[in-house]
């Protein structure tokens, strides 16, 4: 399930942001996923879940657009934070 380590590079670069911010808690992780990189939403967004619990992000959303990036992978494209 190479969904879950997608996801926890996702939460941790939200933590970084969160860090270099200075914020209390990571609010909405705005993600791009290509049609193609044949990861299933379902499972990212569960994935995600377990990979922010007990952290800074544990409450957070993952919103997910799907579209043709150039990576054709995930991208993380914004991240909101709560000071």
């Amino acid at each position: 399930m190479h969904e879950l380590s997608l996801a926890a590079e996702i939460v941790d670069v939200a933590l970084k942001v969160a860090d270099d911010s200075g914020a209390a808690a990571v609010t909405t992780v705005h993600i791009t996923m290509d049609p193609a990189s044949h990861v299933d939403r379902s499972v990212l967004s569960e994935a995600f879940e377990i990979a922010a619990a007990g952290t800074r992000a544990a409450e957070a959303t993952l919103d997910v657009t799907v579209e043709r990036c150039a990576t054709g992978g995930v991208v993380v494209t914004a991240i909101d934070v709560n000071p």
